[in-house]
């Protein structure tokens, strides 16, 4: 079975408490993945952050319904449904409707922000939407949980950020873009860079002195080319000459390698090449700060668990 989105994620979770167990997140995360009969390939599905997607969504599922006061936290680290949980979960409601409820129960018991009532409660205490009220099935599902969304976000942003950085690399020589990877390289940790031209166009662009005394040195070819203008084979064979006995070369484009450059480069038994195209350039850029400027910052944070623990 794939892995349930978010919104289904909620009532999976209810019903597992529903067997009036307790549970704490760990193994509420074990006894979901059982449930689930989730494969090796969906057990190591991670979020951006390193957490893993299921694990993310069951988390999330604990924090809404103890939200929503339809479990209760029983002794340190566990928790275990209560009476309002189990009405709730003998309704067998839609997935959508159980977000809606879980959504409405946070709002109206939030200490902090009163909102007025879009429902009305029954005898048994239960909430249920007004008849004129928005219609549940126009609800969207959440297919992720609350940290997937903002690290989706991220990624989007990025994404726009990247394409912005190849159209400024693009208004530049290529000049410029040797200098770039080269500054890349140094920036990324591998040694001290220069730019240099050996032999022409397919050439030597830069050289990255891992050492001090040069015994391993990196030698790096850019072509900055326009979208859709792929790197061949011709290309990566000439740089291979190039390289004479060096061991080690990154060739770096702005557009994209076609398959038999790789192949080539992969199957090149005297040098080892390393093959970066634009997206994986633009993407190299951002995570080590090359070009670009932190805007602003977002600090998500925790309770510190550490703090709480009992002294002794």
């Amino acid at each position: 079975m794939a892995i349930p989105s978010q919104t289904d994620m909620y009532g999976i979770v209810l019903d597992l408490f529903a067997n009036g167990q307790e549970y704490s997140r760990k193994t509420a995360r074990e006894a979901v993945r059982d449930l689930l009969n989730l494969s090796p390939e969906d057990c190591a599905k991670q979020t951006s952050s390193g957490s893993t997607v299921y694990g993310s969504r069951t988390g999330w599922s604990i924090s809404y319904l103890e939200r929503a006061q339809l479990i209760d936290r029983v002794r340190k680290g566990f928790y275990a449904i209560n009476d309002t949980g189990r009405k709730v979960q003998a309704q067998e409601l839609s997935p959508v409707e159980l977000s809606a409820l879980l959504r409405q129960r946070i709002s109206e018991l939030n200490p902090w922000q009163r909102r007025e009532p879009t429902a009305k409660r029954t005898s048994e205490g239960l909430i249920k939407q007004e008849e004129n009220s928005k219609d549940i099935d126009s609800l969207e599902q959440d297919e992720q949980s609350p940290r997937e969304r903002i690290e989706s976000l991220k990624d989007q942003m990025d994404e726009v950020l990247g394409e912005d950085l190849l159209k400024a690399i693009l208004d530049h020589d290529s000049d410029f873009f040797e200098r770039l990877v080269v500054d890349l390289l140094v920036k990324m940790g591998y040694g001290i860079g220069s730019v240099t031209k050996k032999s022409g166009d397919d050439g030597i662009d830069g050289i990255i002195s891992t050492d001090e005394l040069g015994f391993h040195p990196i030698y790096t070819q850019a072509k900055r080319y326009e979208p859709g203008n792929t790197v061949g084979r011709e290309a990566i064979q000439s740089f291979a000459g190039a390289l004479g006995s060096v061991r080690n070369g990154i060739f770096v484009t702005t557009s994209t390698f076609s398959r038999g450059a790789r192949e080539f480069a992969h199957g090149y038994p005297h040098s080892t090449i390393s093959l970066i195209d634009g997206k994986r350039l633009v993407e190299l850029m951002i995570k080590y700060d090359l070009g670009v400027t932190t805007e602003s910052t977002i600090r998500l944070k925790r309770v510190d668990l550490d703090y709480f623990a009992d002294e002794g």
